[in-house]
Order: structure tokens, then sequence, then C-alpha cells
């Protein structure tokens, strides 16, 4: 086993913050652990979890991680913090044998000062892990619907400070009377001067030194012309506090959040809320990954679903994920860890500590405008929902508390009611009334929808896909009518492994909008298409064999195009607009498409446009009621016969030529899309002549810095004229060569069209390929490996 040399001082900039605050002199301690023998670098995972049918007990055990570091004599007179981002679950933490901290969280940050159990030359840190899910704290106790995994899973690092030196600083915004202040609270070791300074990008705004009258300081900021924090411009300031050569620096915004009854306001301006839960699970490595996938997860949020807020379901997620929220504007309500189970007195005290360490931890990320203080689904607790409120307020009186429920009339000790809304299976409504679930008047938000009330694979039939987008549209189409809902967060963002007891036997969560490798389902297109890109997907490819009856009475267009213009062999059928919009409430709602014929029976089979209607209306009632056909339609067909002469025949070879598509000529679709009069997407739909791979890669230079990089492969197969093949479930192979490897296996298959592969950097410095073969063609994927 390698020493890490601490004679090295390793100096970071912006680029490089990871929960929003850097101690100048930090260095990383992710690389080189030992392990079982093996040599593995962190972000680890004590074992690998197959996609499906993998067991929450093979990762259920107690692992030790052991390194070796060097300390240099210049250190005898420092402070030596050593810090682990997030352990799964239990810690205990050994430096040269002897027990320096014990930590009971698997998603909170925790640090120890190691300076008193160290010698200059070489050290041992050593770290039992034990990751069962029958320990006495939270999320455990009971059933739970999410692997939890185990092992050092976010980075470690150490910070050395002088004697003297910032112990913690938050920056706490307002506004008053229009003018833009911070009061900032500063904490620190010893009684002295230090300075303060804060910046907007290269300029200096603030450069003050202050005498410190106590051990915590609290100064007023003022600003002129202040660049302030929101969704669509998220700028960000740096405050830098320091004595002498140490430092303390952290990003934040100036930004002001309120929930009243009747909005969420932003800055004093109105926003609704429309956010999807995420955890923070991948396949096969659960919790491990390194920042630049912890950053993509938040991109794909922001620009690819467009949405504006997420929430942490159900733990403190990556200082990363929260970071790269700041950048883009995107808003964060985040949680205590747990899951529906309370347990005993010494399981509620860990609760509490759990929130005291969310609240400062996190407290200085502008993106968090909620903090969620109850175990998600709990039943009321009095005593400790008291409590745990008034932790969190004490901590930050700057952003409100909410506690997430499944269940109406909850006792309303937060300040935002937070709810499960999965009371209507049916749809009968798309959300429940508030006044039906709050005993008071007081703020609202739905934290969690549709979900399990009906999962969705990647690779189930198109009316069961097509479904889970309506369900969300519904939903959505009743948040954006009623002011008193401020949020809506659908559950989720993406499939995730879980518990024998939940999911569809084969240990996952088909919940989300997107597959697991961030492939996109049906449900993911009304999220787009409420962005500010040109955006246009279809519910259906118009297969008629894919539906009961062979039956498709409708297909949705997900767009925020003007209009669209339908075609059926070259002819123009229709073109839809806004007044087709079917929920209305929604801005870019999807544009309803229930009418193939056009006028196509006046101009090629010579009826007048009232009889072509009335033949029209009989040929869909036939589609969709067969000989269960309403009276009127009955009549109207008698009429046609008795005026038109249109016998049984005839109807008969109009329904096949028209609406039943059987035994004719091909029939090719073509939908353009148009804004302000441009034609920017034009779907084609006919039969599959032929099909090839397509690779979204997430980037091709994998940045080798504090640990190793991995980037995301996502792979679709389509026809020739760009659709997805839905039913595409053939295997592939994968190879690689130099500086990446594969995480997962080598051999895969898709899934309803899709895949997805991780690739890793691997240490050797050089540049890596990976090789992808179908049995439709063979592709190589070069990567560029920058060593910082």
């Amino acid at each position: 086993m390698k020493k890490c040399p601490f004679f090295v001082i390793i100096l970071m900039d912006l680029c490089d913050f990871i929960w929003g605050v850097i101690v100048i002199n930090r260095i990383y301690l992710n690389r080189e652990w030992k392990i079982n023998n093996s040599i593995v670098d962190i972000p680890h995972n004590v074992c690998d979890i197959p996609i499906s049918y993998g067991n929450e007990l093979d990762y259920q055990m107690i692992s030790t991680y052991e390194k070796i570091i060097s300390i240099d004599d210049s250190y005898k007179n420092k402070h030596l913090f050593l810090t682990f981002d997030g352990v799964a679950h239990r810690s205990e933490v050994y430096v040269n044998d002897k027990l320096v901290i014990v930590n009971n969280c698997g998603y909170n940050r925790f640090s120890v000062d190691i300076k008193d159990y160290v010698i200059c030359g070489d050290n041992s840190i050593k770290v039992i892990v034990d990751s069962h899910e029958n320990l006495n704290i939270p999320p455990f106790g009971k059933v739970i619907d999410y692997m939890t995994y185990g092992g050092i899973y976010r980075d470690v690092y150490l910070d050395i400070c002088n004697l003297n030196y910032i112990k913690d600083v938050f920056v706490k915004p307002k506004c008053e009377n229009n003018k833009w202040y911070c009061d900032i609270d500063i904490s620190l070791s010893n009684i002295l001067e230090y300075n303060v300074k804060i910046m907007y990008l290269d300029s200096i705004v603030i450069d003050n030194n202050y005498k410190a009258n106590s051990l915590d300081e609290s100064i007023c900021i003022g600003f002129d012309n202040p660049y302030l924090w929101d969704i669509d411009n998220p700028n960000l300031y740096k405050i830098i506090v320091s004595i002498d050569d140490d430092k303390y620096e952290c990003e934040f915004g100036l930004r002001v959040v309120e929930f009243k009854k009747e909005g969420f306001y932003l800055n004093g301006k109105p926003v609704k809320i429309l956010g999807l839960n995420r955890h923070q699970a991948y396949p096969y490595v659960g919790y491990a990954m390194p920042k630049s996938m912890q950053e993509l997860d938040a991109k794909i949020l922001k620009n690819e679903l467009c949405v504006n807020a997420v929430r942490t379901s159900h733990y403190m997620q990556s200082h990363y994920f929260i970071s790269m929220c700041d950048r883009l504007g995107l808003l964060v309500f985040t949680e205590a860890p747990g899951w529906q189970h309370l347990g005993d007195e010494k399981w509620k005290n860990q609760h509490l500590e759990n929130v005291k360490n969310m609240v400062i931890e996190y407290r200085n990320h502008p993106s968090i405008i909620l903090w969620g203080i109850r175990i998600n689904e709990s039943v009321d607790s009095h005593d400790l929902y008291l409590k745990a409120n008034e932790i969190a307020h004490s901590y930050d009186s700057t952003r409100p508390t909410g506690g997430v429920r499944c269940y109406a009339k909850g006792e309303e000790l937060e300040d935002v009611y937070t709810y499960n809304d999965f009371c209507d299976p049916n749809m009968e409504r798309g959300l429940s009334l508030k006044s039906d679930i709050c005993s008071k008047d007081i703020p609202y938000l739905v934290s969690e929808f549709n979900g399990h009330m009906h999962p969705t694979k990647m690779y189930d039939r198109e009316d069961v896909r097509v479904n889970q987008a309506l369900r969300i549209c519904k939903g959505m189409n009743e948040f954006y009518g009623d002011n008193s809902i401020l949020g809506f967060f659908v559950w989720c963002m993406a499939d995730y492994n879980t518990h024998k007891e939940f999911g569809s036997g084969d240990r996952i969560c088909h919940h989300g909008v997107l597959d697991m490798f961030r492939n996109p389902k049906i449900a993911s297109f009304i999220y787009s298409s409420q962005g500010n890109a040109d955006y246009f997907n279809l519910s259906s490819l118009l297969n008629i064999g894919d539906y009961d009856a062979s039956n498709i009475d409708s297909v949705y267009a997900f767009t925020n195009a003007d209009r669209i213009n339908l075609y059926r062999n070259g002819d123009l059928i229709k073109v839809y607009d806004s007044n087709n919009r079917e929920f209305k409430n929604i801005p870019n709602s999807p544009i309803l498409i229930d009418d193939f014929v056009g006028d196509l029976l006046e101009r090629c089979e010579g009826y007048s446009h009232k009889a072509s209607e009335m033949m029209k209306a009989v040929l869909y009632a036939t589609l969709k009621y067969g000989n269960k056909m309403p009276l009127k339609y009955k009549l109207m067909y008698l009429r046609l016969m008795i005026k038109y002469h249109v016998n049984y025949q005839k109807g008969y070879e109009l329904y096949g030529k028209y609406i039943g598509n059987w035994g004719s000529e091909e029939i090719v679709y073509k939908f353009e899309a148009i804004k302000n009069d441009r034609v920017f997407k034009v779907i084609n739909l006919s039969k599959v002549d032929r099909y090839h791979l397509e690779c979204n890669v997430s980037s091709d230079e994998m940045i080798v810095d504090n640990t190793y990089d991995v980037e995301l492969v996502r792979l679709k197969m389509v026809d020739q004229n760009g659709n997805v093949l839905p039913y595409y479930n053939e295997g592939y192979v994968i190879e690689c060569s130099g500086g990446i490897d594969i995480i997962g296996p080598k051999v895969l298959s898709f899934k309803g069209g899709y895949s997805g592969i991780y690739v890793k950097s691997n240490g050797n410095g050089s540049n890596g390929r990976l090789i992808i073969k179908t049995s439709v063609e063979e592709k190589n994927i070069d990567f560029t490996i920058i060593n910082k």
C-alpha cells in the first residue's frame, strides 16, 4: 500500500468547490485505500449490485478501509481536520489504532481534528463501516423503498488550518426597503482581527477588516447594484474570510424565499415550483459516483427535463450535485434521512442530530429553499417534530421547514405542509384539494405524485407508457390551475433499485420518467416540452398491433411549438394548434391529435363535407366501440346508407383504408413542428426498413483530479427516421482499452430500445477507447484523459 505524502499543499480554485466551502490547504485522500486485500479509490461501494434482481443482503456487511498517510514536521502546530463527506452507514474512524470519531448517519459530512493523534512520519487511518440495515439509526428499523448500499462513497480529505482559524461562516441574505444586505455569522477559534472580502466574478465588491469582539461574530454588509440569484440568472458571489494566511471561502447567492398560502415567492416574484424527486443511486455502484455524474444529474434535470426544482429524497445528497443546482438555478427541497419508520428515543435523538447537521452543512447553498425536518411519510410525533422544527430554525432563520406526509390533516408544526398525493388511483381528479388535506390555510405543496400508482417500464406496451405521461399531465394541469398548491414534485426522476418488498419483483422501482441510465420515457416528454429550447416528440409510433382491438384513436404531441402540421402520404390532413391543447393550465400542454383522416373522404371518395364528417364519425366510433356502438352512431350510419347509398361492404372498405389500415398500401405520416412560422422538427412514421445505433456521450474528456472520473454513454436503437425502436431488446458486447474501464458487465442488452454504459478512468495515464458491438454495427468512442 502506497503512502500519501502531505508535504505538498494543494491550492484550489473556484471550480473545485465541493460543498460551497474551501479551507485553502486541502489535501484529498481518495486514492489507494485498502479493503479486503484490494486497493480501491473513493468513491467506493462495498459490492456491485446487478441492475435486475440484485439482493439487498449483499451489501450489508462490516467493511474495513485502511490507508497510510505521511505527516510532515511542518504540520506540528496545525489543526488537521480529517473529513468524510459520506460513509454508509455507521462509521468508526481510527488514527494509529485510536478511535477518534463515530458517525451514525450515512448521508452527512463529519470531521475530526487528528493533530493530537498523528506523529511525524507514517500514520494509519482505519475506517470500520457497518452497512447493515438493522442499525438503530435513520433510515433503518423497518422496510425501506430504496437500496441503501454501503462504503465510503463520497470524498475524503484533510483540511490543514493554523491554530488561529475560521471555524464557520454563514451568509444570510435579506432585502429591506429594496436594499440588499447580508448578515454574516462568523465563528472564530480565537478573538483576533479578520478580513472579509466579497467578490462577484473577478471584481472585488467588499474588502474590509474587522476586529473581533467575541468568538462568534455577526456583521452586516450592504450591496449596491446587486446581482440577484434566481432560477433564470443564478448569480453567485464568493466570500473569503481570512485570518493571516488562513482562509475560508464559500459561494453564496443574494436571494430571499417566501412560502405564503397563496404562492411561493423568490425575491418577491411568484414562482410555481415544478420539480422531480431524485435518488442519488446509479446502476451497479449504488451511491458511489464522483463529481461528474453528480453534476450531470443536475444538468439533466435543468436542461433536459426543464424543471425548476428537485427534492433530494429521502436524505441529504452530494455537494457536487447541490453546488451544480446553485450554478444552474435549480431550487432544492432537501430533507433528513428516513422512510416512514420512527424508532426508539436513541433513534429519534439521532434524527434530531441529523437535522442539525443537515442545516449547518448545507445552509450556504442558495438553491436550497426548504428544510425537510420530518421522517418521510412518518406518523405525527409531536415532541420529536417540535424539537426538529426548533433546531432547524435555530441554525437557519432564513428558510422555512416542511415535513412530508402521505396522510391528510396531520399536525401542522412546520411552516409548509408537504404532502405525497397518492390518494386517487382512478384519477377522477388530478390532485387532492388542499382543503381536504390541510386543517389550516397554510402554505402547501405536493412532494410526491404518481410513482407506484402507475409503474412504467421502458419496454411496457405503448398505452401503459403513454398513460404514465397523461397521469402526470392531469396532476400538473391542476397544479398550474390552483395557486394554493405552491409546488408539484412527481415521483420520480429515474428508476432505482429497491428491496424485495417493492418494485416489480426485479428489485427495480420503475417509477421514473427516466430509466436508470437517464434515458427518457414518454412521461419525460411533458417536462422537456416546458423548456425554452425547441422541443417536439410524439406519444405514439402508430403501430396498431400495440393496442387492444387495434384501437389508436388519439396521439399526443409533446411540444412547445405553435402548431403541428399532420400529413398522410404527402397530403395535409390537419393543422393542430393551441386550440387542441387538452390540459389548458399547463404552459405548453400536449396537443391532442385525434383525426388522421381529415378531408380525405371528400377529396378521394367524392363525398360532400357533411357526409364526409358523418362517415368519419361512424368510422371512429367503430374503432372505439366495435359491436357496442352507441345508438346515435347506428342512426348516423343508417342515414348514410339511405341518403348516400353507403352499404356495409363500402363501409368496411372505407374503415380498412382510412382507419384500420389492414392490407392497404403503406401509410407514411409526417408531423411538422412549427414555431414562429419556422419548421424546427419533422417526425416521419413509417414501417421499419433499417435501423442503427446512436450514442450520446456525456463528455469525451475525462478529468482526473481528486479521484477517478466517470462518463455516461446513453445508447438508443433507432429506425431510418430516427425513431426509437421501443421493443428492441437485443444484446450487445462492450470492450475497452487504454485509460478506461467499464462499470458493470461487458455483455448487456437494450431495454425498450435504450441502454447505457458508465466508463471510468483507470489511472494508467493513457487515453481510452470504448468499443460497442451490436448485431447491427460496431461503434468506437474515444476518450481523452486529462490529468490535473
